[in-house]
Parts: C-alpha cells; structure tokens; sequence
C-alpha cells in the first residue's frame, strides 16, 4: 500500500446517537396527545407568550398608528407567531430544529423597533424586522466559522446589553418619567405620581414573589400572572387613559385581521442596529435548541450542529415572516422550553395547537385593544421584570467559561463604555454622523466594543505544549494522560472536553503502539486557545487501522482506512475533526475537540 505523500484531512463519521427517552417527558417529541390535552396544553404556552405582546403594543405607540390599525397590526403579529411556531417544529434538512420552540416578541428588537417606529411608522417596523430576520438566516450558514468571533462573552454581553437597554426604559415607565406618551403626560400633570408608582411596585411584586416562591406553572406564568393583577388595581386607581379605554370600547368583539394595514420601509441608517439584533437573536436561539436537544434525550453528550444551524436558520426566516406580518421581532423563548420541562410534554404536535390558538385569538381584535389600553406604570413593571431575569441570564452565559483576564476587561470595557451611551448622549450624538448607526444604543456599543476587543485578544491567546514519549518504557497512555492533566489544570480546560480528549487519546495510543506502527519516540503536542483543544502526535512510522471485521473497499490509500478504523473506537466520544497525514514514515495525526 502506497503511502499518500501529502497532508489530507479526514473527518470522523459521525455516528448516529439515538435518543433516549427522558424518564420525566409524558409527551416525548414524536408522541401524539390526545387533542383535549394538546389543546390545554397549548394554551398554557399561548398564557406565557400573549405577555411579550406587550412590546409589539407600545411600539405601535411610538409609531402613533390609529387605533385600528394598531389593533389589526397586534392581531397580524399573532399570525406571525402562529407560523414561526410551525416552522420551528418542522425537521427539514436545512430549516426546523423539530423541537417545540415557540417564539415571543422578543426584548432584543425591542429598540431598534422603537427606533424604527420614531423614524419611518409602522412600515419601517415591517421592513426593518423581515430584513433583520434574512441577516439572522445568513448568520445560520456562517455559525461554524463564527465560535471565536461570538464568543460566550460576547454573546453573553449581547444579552446584558439587551437587558440594560429594556432594564431602564422600564424604569423610565415604571416612574412615570416617560414624557413621549400620552400616559407619560397624564401621569406628569395630573398628579398621578404616586397612585402609579404604587401600582407599578405593585405588580412588580406580584411578578418577582411567583417567579421565586411560585411552583409550576404558576412560576412560569408569574408575568401574566402579574400583569392581570396590576390591570385590575389600575381600574380603580383610575390610571387608564380615557381616549384608550374609548378605542377598547369601540373596537370589535370579533373582525379578521386587516391586512391591508400593511407596508414596508427599509431605513439604512438603521441596518446596523437591526443586524446586531439579529446576531443577538441567533445566539440566544443557539441555547434555546440545545436546551431543546438535551430536555428532549436523557442520553445527550453534546449539541448537534446541524440541527441547531437549522434551528437558527427557522428562527431568523419565522422573524422574517413575523415581520412581514407586523410582529416587531420574534425569537425563540427559553421560557417556553422551560414549561415543557414542567409539563412533561414536549411533542411537536403541539405546536399545532399553539399555532391554532392564535389563528383564534387574531379574530379577537378587543384583546389587542386590551394590551393597547394597559396603563404604562404597568406596562414598565413587566419591562423591569423581563430585563432582570435576562441580565442574569447574560451572566449565566458569559461565566458558562472561566473568566480570564481578557474576559475580564472584554466585559468590563464593552459594558461601560455600552452604559456611557445612556449617561453621555451629548458626546455621542456630537461624534460624525456615520458613527450614529454604532454608538446609537447601549446595544450597539455594547456589540460593537465586545467584538472588537474579543478579536484583538486573540492574539496570543493560542497556548502550545510538547513532550517527548518512549514508546518502549512504560505505560504510554498513562505518561500523555498525565500531561495532557497537567497543562488542562493550568489552562482552566473544562472536565467534560478534558475527558472526551483523554478517552479519544487513549485508544489512538493503543492502536500506534499494539498495532506496531511505531517503536521509537512519540511527540505529543497540546494546543489551546479557550476554543479548540487541538492534540497532535508524530511518530516515525505508520498510520493505524483496523481491517478486522471492516469491508475496505478496494483501492483505498492509508489515509482513508485510517479514517475508517479510527471511527471504530470513536463510536460514543469522537474528535470533532482529525487531520492525518504520512509523508516519508513520518506520520502526523491531529485531534480537534471544540470546546
């Protein structure tokens, strides 16, 4: 057999993992409940999700659409999360996770929304959302590529900047401090301070006590929970707006949406922010499927890419298709995943049911009236809310991986200087106008400022260790065992990537030196850059395979049967690529492990 005279990569097959079912799922991803309990349990996704409506109604505000209109755009929206929810569940080869993963209006589009409602009305919410979302589609081909670039200290600041932005237009409501509302000026001239603070603290209250002490469902249902408290305590404390409640009265009982409310307007000078959204909504879809994936299969070692790609890629094209149809920016929710969890039932069926509820609920224009009609203290209690639990959930991601001094100073940096936008807005709004699409925002800077210094850290960041192994003394794989431990320990590598290293590092030795293919020195190289884990071996010799038991076509080089028998023993923990090659009888073999 020739030996192949240049380097040629070979990628482990990838072997089947069949999922195992989950002890505590009633209704596993591929089971049919009984239509009454898929219908109860949809509505018990569409109660957590009608609450994110909540920012679909105030954008509609800032782009002071009639009340028609805004009533017809709330029940097109719901159309929209009607059919992101399908497409989700659905398992084609390019586009579906096949996980139930209902969307919300999402908190990410929320600003560059308003900004868009403030610039160009309703039509350029349309227009900017779809665009947004075929950025998001895009971004689903390159994620592969984008590990480092997107790193969970970007994204996690992502969210953070997300969560601050949201955090304190809440604020701003929940004080009563808006001045660009009608309510804002109710509030400030007619002395209605404090009966608004007092409610706004109030459903607040209501919200954070069922999200800590709440069991269930009614922990997951805390927002909707909280904001029909804090409806009813507005009632008699008279903070609704009169001209409000008249729409709420003169609207329909029931009236097919209207869809020739609709137009589209591109903003280019909004591009930017709606892209960096997009980004962020990919990312935060990323952890929704792999929750998804690991809910799903009590068997589950690590993230299916290409399902998760797919599962961006129905996110970004559903926030399109939400676009088109009013809906100022829908995501996947990680809230709707978690009452699977809950209720035991994650079947894809039901999001027909889910689906169905809405295609309902659009022919009920008095229930976007009702979300239009919601007093702004309220309104703002429910921003507050949302904002901290997604702070914490930025936290969560960016501390998912040791926090290095680049880490630090990424986070530390981006999130001032993010904030400086807020405190400073002179400054800014002095620098040249095409600075303004990047300093527009807590969000864009935020972006903008992470991203950069993320990509300059990485100079230097790749650490490189070798040794020198006899083959003939001792035991091999407990020699390389050792230093493969020793430097994991001293880079901070995770146990789990340590581990699938070390199983898949073993079997190669046995296979070199039980095989004969060396008998002199082995050269074990470790490389790490907080990424990859990359394990390198040269030897003089030749390449391992196993021809037991395999049928080798005819005519293959060394290389391809040692792709082949390699794939023998990396049946549960496999490299994520491996690049080997022969030249002379000098054998090179490469194992890359993301991490």
């Amino acid at each position: 057999m020739a030996e192949n005279p240049r380097a040629t990569r070979a990628t482990a097959p990838k072997v089947p993992h069949s999922a195992v079912r989950p002890a505590d799922l009633i209704y596993c991803l591929d089971d049919h409940p009984p239509l009454n309990r898929l219908l109860l349990i949809a509505f018990q996704h569409v109660a957590v999700i009608c609450p994110y409506l909540v920012f679909a109604t105030l954008i509609l505000q800032k782009a002071r659409v009639p009340a028609s209109t805004a009533t017809s755009a709330v029940s097109l929206a719901m159309l929209g999360i009607a059919a992101m929810t399908v497409l989700q569940a659905q398992r084609f080869s390019w586009i579906g996770s096949g996980f139930l993963a209902p969307p919300v209006v999402s908190a990410i589009y929320f600003v560059p929304a308003l900004y868009a409602a403030e610039r160009g009305g309703l039509p350029a919410v349309c227009g900017m959302t779809a665009l947004a979302g075929l950025f998001e589609a895009m971004f689903a081909w390159i994620l592969p590529h984008s590990r480092k670039i997107f790193s969970p200290v970007v994204a996690g600041l992502i969210v953070m900047a997300v969560a601050a932005e949201l955090g304190l237009i809440g604020i701003q409501a929940l004080l009563g401090l808006a001045s660009t509302t009608s309510m804002g000026e109710v509030y400030r001239h007619n002395g209605f301070a404090i009966r608004a603070i007092e409610t706004a603290m109030l459903t607040l209250a209501i919200m954070v006590t069922l999200g800590v002490w709440g069991r269930g469902l009614t922990r997951l249902l805390c927002g909707l929970l909280g904001l029909s408290v804090g409806l009813m305590v507005a009632i008699p404390m008279g903070l609704f707006d009169h001209h409000s409640l008249d729409v709420f009265r003169s609207t329909p009982l029931f009236a097919l949406p209207n869809p020739w409310i609709l137009s589209y307007r591109i903003v280019p000078d909004l591009i930017v922010p709606f892209v960096i959204a997009a980004m962020a909504s990919g990312l935060r879809t990323i952890g929704v499927i792999t929750t998804a994936e690991r809910i799903n299969d009590a068997g589950w070692i690590r993230p299916d890419l290409k399902n998760v790609r797919a599962g961006v890629m129905a996110d970004g094209f559903g926030c399109a298709i939400g676009g088109l149809l009013a809906a100022p920016g829908l995501s996947t929710a990680p809230s709707l995943v978690g009452l699977e969890k809950v209720t035991g039932a994650s079947s894809r069926t039901i999001a027909y049911g889910i689906a169905g509820w809405f295609v309902v609920l659009a022919c009920f224009p008095k229930i976007g009236g009702l979300l239009l009609a919601l007093p702004l203290p309220v309104i703002g209690a429910a921003l507050v809310f949302n904002a901290s639990s997604m702070f914490v959930g930025g936290v969560q991601i960016v501390t998912s991986r040791p926090i290095t001094m680049r880490a630090t100073f990424v986070i530390g940096l981006s999130f001032l200087f993010a904030l400086s936008r807020k405190a400073y807005p002179d400054f800014y709004l002095a620098l040249p106008q095409w600075t303004h699409q990047f300093t527009g925002s807590i969000l864009a800077m935020g972006v903008v400022c992470a991203v950069v210094l993320n990509a300059v850290f990485l100079i230097g960041e790749r650490r490189t260790q070798s040794v020198l192994i006899e083959t003939g003394a001792g035991d091999v794989a407990v020699q390389l065992d050792q230093f493969i431990k020793s430097k994991a320990k001293e880079w901070q590598i995770k146990a789990a990537d340590l581990e699938r290293a070390e199983h898949s590092v073993d079997e190669l030795l046995r296979l070199i030196v039980t095989g004969g293919h060396t008998s002199g020195q082995l050269r074990a190289s470790l490389e790490y850059d907080d990424f990859d884990l990359i394990v390198s071996l040269a030897y003089k010799g030749t390449l391992p395979y196993i021809a037991s038991g395999q049928n080798l076509p005819k005519g293959m080089i060394e290389e391809q049967i040692f792709a082949v028998g390699l794939s023998g023993f990396l049946s549960t923990v496999q490299p994520d690529r491996i690049d080997s090659s022969c030249d002379n009888g000098e054998s090179k073999i490469r194992l890359y492990f993301e991490t």
